[in-house]
C-alpha cells in the first residue's frame, strides 16, 4: 500500500464504497459489473490543460445526458502532505481536499474533505 498520487484513468466502483471512502478501479483493466447508474471517472495526469508544466492534474468525468462521459476542467493538484491534495481554488484555500487512503495498481481509495 502506498499514499503516492496515482496516475492514469480510474473509474468509480461505487458498489465498494463504505464509510465515506470512495473506491476507484483502473478504467482499462477492471471488469465492472453492469450498472444503470453512470460511473464517474478520474483522470490523473501532469501539465495538460492547466498550462503548468509538470504539475499534477485531476480531470473528473461524469455521465452526460446520453450516458457518455463528459470531462470537466482539469484542476491542479496541490500536495498538502500526509496523502492529501488540494483540488481547485488556491494553495491556501483549495475548493476541495482529496485524501488518498490507499493507492495500489488495482485499487484507489480516497476521501473527500
Amino acid at each position: 500500500m502506498t499514499m503516492a498520487l496515482p496516475s492514469g484513468s480510474w473509474t468509480h466502483s461505487f458498489e465498494e464504497d463504505a464509510g465515506g471512502i470512495e473506491v476507484y478501479r483502473p478504467t482499462a483493466t477492471f471488469a465492472f459489473p453492469p450498472s444503470r447508474k453512470g460511473r464517474k471517472v478520474l483522470e490523473f495526469g501532469t501539465g495538460g490543460k492547466t498550462g503548468e508544466e509538470g504539475a499534477a492534474t485531476l480531470t473528473a468525468m461524469s455521465p452526460g445526458p446520453d450516458d457518455r462521459p463528459r470531462a470537466g476542467a482539469a484542476d491542479r493538484l496541490v500536495p498538502l502532505g500526509m496523502g492529501r491534495y488540494g483540488v481547485g481554488g488556491t494553495a491556501a484555500a483549495p475548493q476541495e481536499v482529496l485524501e488518498i487512503i490507499e493507492a495500489t495498481p488495482d485499487i484507489l481509495k480516497l476521501a473527500r474533505r
